[in-house]
């Protein structure tokens, strides 16, 4: 203890001679992470199945969350849909947003992580696949929006132009320049195979309906396609989401400060993860989108993410790298908190292989609930899917559903 506060008070010296815009943030700071808990007696799974969770809690106080290819109230089944969640962790119903565009199959297949509500208005940001079917890598995102809570539904093109789109409109499915956000640019090779930025995202959540946020940006993670584990990082003006040149890129960190730039080929990483697990196994292209969310009690944006493992024999080749059907092994998992939603990010804990009850789990895609939060901080929902095969060898099949479970977060 006594030397906990010999640091902080040479921290706190420190930003006063060097950073003095960084101090306000760090006295806003209530408890450094140190570690996480896992509540295993608190599993729960929901009846039916789906993946990809990724909820944002909207202004009516109710959660919205993604799901791919399920079917979580057994109407239909879709690559693609949104759901609204309402009650606590322990006991919550599940309502459908019918008129969210039907993704259920075929030229619709798209999925999608990254939702967020910016002063009483839902985005969605949707990727396509290279076919009619899952296959990845993704060709790029559509951009999606809602004024009344899910009730209507628009497509925003990269221009900030806005076209309603109904459940079964064609538009829902077409794929141009004129009508996606982006749409196979800025690719990177891998070895020799290209993949695209910012084809699967999550933006920053920052409380109920955005209310929480600290400037007036919307900040948008992303993997970088030819190379998961490089973390790419944008921001927009919360009015000007749908207008693409009004987006900036990171560059890099200087005195922990973001360098920013309009010009996407300058773009750098925000974070890099590990490419592969310290007994060698490569992550795939399906990895790395992060879940971060805003912490009120500890005054700390937390993150947590990922890595899917290659499949085949787990390599860095092309073939391993984009193969279609991964988790050959369960998924990593880490955590990591910042005070700014641009980072830098610290890490407080990480594991090669998350299995939660059982050795064949195939954990993947964790997230955290941006509502369920105690107001100390230290609890959390951590949301997660998983790929576990059942008796005759499918995968997707035993606990391929909503999986959450609470966790503390240690602090010093």
């Amino acid at each position: 203890m006594r030397c906990f506060y010999m640091n902080t008070f040479s921290l706190t010296i420190l930003l006063l001679i060097c950073c003095p815009i960084a101090l306000s943030s760090a006295a806003d700071v209530k408890h450094i992470p140190a570690g996480v808990t896992f509540h295993k007696d608190t599993l729960y799974r929901s009846e039916r199945h789906g993946d990809n969770w990724r909820p944002v809690w909207t202004a009516d106080d109710s959660q919205i969350t993604p799901m791919c290819d399920g079917s979580w109230l057994g109407i239909k089944y879709y690559h693609n849909h949104l759901y609204r969640i309402i009650g606590k962790p322990e006991s919550f119903s599940v309502s459908d947003i019918p008129n969210y565009p039907d993704f259920s199959g075929g030229p619709g297949s798209w999925f999608g992580y990254g939702v967020v509500s910016v002063d009483g208005v839902l985005y969605s940001a949707v990727s396509k696949t290279p076919g009619d079917q899952w296959s990845g890598p993704f060709r790029g995102i559509k951009l999606l929006k809602s004024p009344d809570n899910g009730e209507t539904w628009y497509r925003v093109d990269r221009n900030g132009n806005e076209r309603k789109i109904g459940p079964q409109d064609d538009a829902r499915n077409e794929v141009n320049p004129n009508e996606m956000f982006f749409l196979e640019e800025y690719g990177l090779a891998h070895q020799k195979q290209q993949a695209y930025p910012f084809s699967f995202v999550d933006f920053v959540k920052c409380g109920k309906d955005n209310a929480a946020a600290k400037d007036d940006y919307i900040y948008i993670y992303s993997p970088e396609g030819a190379h998961a584990h490089k973390l790419l990082l944008a921001r927009t003006p919360k009015d000007k989401l749908g207008i693409r040149s009004a987006w900036e890129y990171f560059v890099k960190y200087e005195d922990s400060q973001p360098l920013w730039t309009s010009d996407i080929h300058k773009r750098g990483y925000a974070h890099v993860y590990p490419e592969k697990s310290s007994d060698g196994n490569y992550f795939g292209w399906y990895s790395w989108v992060p879940s971060v969310v805003w912490n009120e009690g500890l005054g700390l944006y937390i993150m947590v993410n990922g890595g899917t493992y290659a499949g085949h024999q787990m390599t860095s080749s092309d073939k391993d790298y984009y193969d279609a059907w991964m988790h050959t092994q369960t998924g990593s998992l880490g955590f990591w908190y910042s005070s700014k939603p641009y980072g830098p990010w610290q890490q407080f804990y990480y594991t090669d292989y998350w299995t939660v009850d059982d050795p064949k789990n195939r954990t993947y895609q964790p997230s955290l609930s941006p509502k369920w939060i105690s107001p100390d901080g230290k609890e959390m929902i951590l949301i997660w899917s998983d790929a576990m095969k059942n008796e005759q060898g499918k995968s997707h099949t035993v606990n391929y559903k909503w999986n959450h479970m609470k966790i503390t977060i240690r602090t010093n």
